[in-house]
């Protein structure tokens, strides 16, 4: 009798944590943010609403790695200061849409001139055709990283009370044509990027777009393209193409991750599980890049090489774990909560913004 207890205990203290960590997760609303009730409504909504960034329609963007380095993983100097230079504006428009569309989120009541804000500011780019000239394969591959941040920005407004109609159509609209822009530029690639994060990162574009523009052959691609990613990872959580970025391997997976975990919770909106895709593949993805924040000793025993430290105080900057708010509003852990209990709030412009906000909760 004894020895039976003694087998229970463990059990039932593992499922006591995860109850405990279950109720410290206070759920925020997630992307697809519900209209409000009548009375959640402020009776005279303010905001100030700054004119919107000038829209980039066109990009020429160069890689900014030595051309030279088969592993894309050192950085020419020069390269990087004119590539930073060409995407700020991009980056610029994406930190200051997601800030809007966090605000109404936050807002209790609702404050709809947020919203309306947000709007605006996704339609001054949908009426100048944003994005459209991609001149480059790089220049796609930022139209990619860009793409969920705009639309994750519409699906939180998208059912704030009084919107002008018109101009959700010319957005919903904009948004289905960048995301088969992406579609078509990734299905004539053939080159290693159509396998690796760059594709998983169009296919968090196009599943975000598909379903802010209802269009179902779109947010299938988008869903079929992360799948891509969750079969090759491997029984110890890695994938391979990511590896052989050498020296930036940790920092790959921990980019790679990011769109694949959105793409997750914007399934599991749809009754999708990508969860539990290739024997929980996702799950083992997240356990191997948790696990390398502190001690990036498995990437370089796989590597052979020193692996990439990371700014500032050698800690992951909150930015680069904002997709981990997700993961753990749906698959809590402790470890996880350890970490970002002391990086809150994290957030990242392509993928909506404050997770923390919209996952966890208001700080």
């Amino acid at each position: 009798m004894a020895a039976r207890h003694a087998l229970r205990t463990p059990f039932i203290a593992t499922i006591l944590l995860a109850a405990s960590i279950g109720a410290a997760q206070a759920q925020g609303p997630g992307y697809l943010v519900p209209a409000p009730a009548k009375d959640n409504v402020q009776s005279k909504p303010k905001y100030e609403c700054n004119t919107p960034d000038s829209p980039v329609v066109t990009l020429d963007t160069q890689s900014k790695y030595k051309q030279d380095d088969t592993q894309r993983a050192t950085i020419d100097e020069d390269a990087e200061e004119a590539y930073s230079e060409a995407v700020e504006p991009l980056r610029a428009y994406g930190r200051n849409l997601v800030r809007v569309a966090n605000a109404y989120v936050k807002s209790n009541p609702k404050n709809t001139a947020a919203a309306a804000c947000t709007l605006t500011w996704l339609d001054a780019w949908a009426s100048a055709k944003a994005m459209t000239d991609m001149r480059s394969k790089q220049a796609h591959f930022n139209l990619g990283q860009a793409l969920g941040g705009f639309a994750l920005a519409y699906l939180q407004v998208r059912n704030a009370p009084g919107l002008a109609n018109d101009q959700k159509q010319r957005v919903e609209t904009w948004l289905k044509t960048l995301g088969q822009q992406l579609v078509a530029f990734m299905d004539r690639n053939k080159a290693t990027s159509s396998r690796n994060n760059h594709r998983y990162w169009a296919g968090l574009g196009a599943t975000a777009a598909g379903l802010a523009s209802g269009d179902k052959p779109l947010t299938r691609w988008g869903l079929d393209s992360a799948r891509i990613g969750l079969a090759q990872i491997t029984p110890e959580g890695t994938l391979p193409l990511e590896v052989k970025r050498g020296k930036r391997a940790r920092d790959y997976h921990i980019f790679a991750a990011e769109p694949l975990v959105t793409t997750a919770e914007l399934a599991r909106s749809q009754g999708i599980d990508l969860y539990a895709e290739n024997n929980g593949a996702l799950q083992r993805l997240v356990d191997r890049v948790l696990a390398s924040f502190d001690d990036p000793a498995f990437f370089e025993k796989a590597t052979a090489t020193k692996q990439e430290a990371f700014p500032g105080d050698g800690s992951i900057p909150s930015s680069r774990i904002a997709w981990l708010e997700i993961h753990q509003s749906r698959r809590p852990s402790a470890q996880a909560e350890a970490v970002l209990s002391k990086k809150r709030p994290t957030g990242s412009s392509e993928i909506g913004g404050n997770t923390t906000l919209l996952f966890h909760g208001p700080e």
